[in-house]
């Protein structure tokens, strides 16, 4: 299996927003293997099943996804990759994060808006058009994993021609907080909400951009690199 790597947004180390991620998540996106055991300012509810509702999101790390996970085209390299993402976020501005919120989105309990503010898509549709030349071109097995089939017209195009179809238009940014919404567990959701409201004093600010990194696909992702915009 080849090694892929990923473009996101994680928050500061230690940041309210970090902390509350690595609650949820049991899991810090710099340690691939170690499981959390956090002290909870709100109680877990007991009807829940922590582990099976954050094993998937734990998998990829607390994050939001700006350029989805890709294997890296011919001749170029993880060292390149991250000298032009730092380039890329010298010249960008903090973005206000107001209005954050746990919500049950279509696919996933995650932080996401209902509104969400237009610099974000934008900054990802930057980026994702930016770093294309650093993908290697999309297996048929991602492909079918997208479930193509399910997808608009839109989405099998951008799935086809930059490997992932929730980009450009179909950009929402999310921070994901539990697997496929295929459970009832309106307590979990709850829960996340109250632990926000818990943990987080003030608006957070996406302020860097992340290179995550997984050797293979059984290893969950590990952050290398972060670059924090206007430096």
């Amino acid at each position: 299996m080849t090694a892929r790597y990923a473009i996101y947004f994680a928050p500061q180390d230690d940041s309210e927003l970090e902390r509350f991620g690595a609650t949820v998540l049991r899991r810090r996106a710099t340690d691939p293997e170690e499981w959390l055991n956090p002290d909870l300012p709100v109680e877990f509810p007991a009807s829940s099943d922590w582990q099976d509702l954050v094993q998937r999101p734990a998998h990829y790390g607390f994050h939001a996804t700006i350029k989805a996970p890709f294997e890296l085209a011919d001749g170029l390299s993880a060292d390149k990759l991250m000298a032009d993402l730092e380039q890329f976020c010298h010249s960008r501005q903090p973005i206000s994060l107001h209005g954050l919120a746990p919500i049950r989105t279509s696919r996933y309990d995650a932080l996401a808006f209902h509104d969400q503010p237009d610099a974000l898509p934008q900054l990802a549709s930057e980026c994702v058009t930016h770093f294309e030349t650093y993908r290697a071109p999309i297996t048929q097995a991602d492909i079918d994993r997208r479930e193509p089939a399910k997808l608009t017209t839109v989405q099998r195009v951008y799935l086809e021609k930059y490997g992932y179809p929730y980009i450009l238009d179909d950009f929402n940014f999310h921070m994901t907080l539990s697997g496929r919404n295929d459970h009832d567990d309106a307590s979990y959701l709850d829960w996340l909400k109250r632990l926000y409201q818990s943990m987080i004093t003030q608006d957070p600010v996406l302020d860097r951009l992340c290179v995550f990194y997984q050797p293979d696909r059984t290893t969950s992702f590990v952050r290398i690199g972060e670059f924090v915009f206007g430096t």
